[in-house]
């Protein structure tokens, strides 16, 4: 993190705490929501690249990074969490940015507020068929919680050596931040994070705002078919949907400098600094 950069926590609905890293300045806010085990500072070279621009504003999820563990007895809905960080640090109709689960929360923020923000930016969004979803089941998110739960039996050194084998064409600045979020997500995300299916169509249908699909290649990994991309920019009002190659659902991940591209591009048409 910059030394200039500040830390800070707040309080939303429920007593939920969520922590944040914030680059400031009097320009024109982004918010960037992470996807899951990730945690805000995973947005880290992203962020050094825009700030001289944007105030880049990198939060943790509710039970990822140093934000509220999960508890049961409280609500579990990351579009509202959103909607109230958002609220709790005044902003004026920011530019969100999100990535798999950060990117289903934005689109559902941007879908019940559109008034609340100016544009929209969603990479690799798990839109996928229902039929699709429904095979994706409880044992499988059983598995991923073992997964976390073996996971932060290493350290961040070992997570780091171990990246760089099994995706050794991810951006190698952000591997040690990757590592760390992994340590510090709570594992009971994986029992209480929604498993109804979404139906995407009638998301698109309700964005008003500007918005930007990214995605890389299906046989890499990435969720987003091109049918589903094309389909989806009719159904947005102001859509569009740009396509990486090599790289998987991890877009900026892998292939950083055509996602930092795509994105100054889309923020300088429709949030110019």
């Amino acid at each position: 993190m910059k030394k200039d950069w500040t830390q800070d926590t707040v309080k939303i609905a429920e007593e939920i705490e969520i922590f944040y890293t914030r680059t400031g300045g009097d320009k024109p806010a982004v918010v960037l929501a992470h996807g899951v085990t990730d945690f805000g500072l995973c947005w880290h070279q992203l962020a050094g690249d825009l700030e001289e621009d944007y105030d880049l504003i990198m939060y943790d999820a509710y039970g990822h990074g140093k934000s509220s563990r999960v508890d049961p007895k409280k609500r579990f809905d990351l579009s509202e969490d959103l909607h109230d960080f958002i609220m709790a640090l005044k902003l004026e109709k920011p530019v969100v940015v999100g990535h798999s689960m950060g990117a289903a929360t934005a689109a559902g923020f941007a879908a019940r507020y559109p008034d609340m923000l100016s544009a929209l930016v969603l990479e690799d969004p798990p839109w996928i068929e229902e039929d699709a979803a429904k095979k994706f089941g409880k044992h499988d998110w059983q598995e991923l919680k073992n997964n976390i739960l073996e996971t932060q039996k290493k350290t961040v050194k070992e997570l780091v050596k171990e990246s760089k084998k099994v995706t050794p064409n991810w951006e190698e600045v952000i591997l040690e931040e990757w590592a760390q979020s992994k340590l510090e997500v709570d594992p009971l995300v994986f029992d209480i994070y929604p498993r109804e299916f979404v139906n995407w169509r009638e998301l698109a249908k309700a964005i008003k705002v500007p918005t930007l699909i990214i995605t890389g290649d299906n046989e890499l990994g990435a969720i987003v078919t091109p049918e589903i991309g094309v389909e989806a920019v009719e159904l947005l009002e102001k859509g569009e949907f740009g396509h990486i190659s090599l790289a998987g659902h991890s877009v900026r991940y892998a292939q950083y400098q055509p996602y930092l591209t795509m994105l100054k591009l889309f923020l300088k048409r429709n949030m110019p600094a």
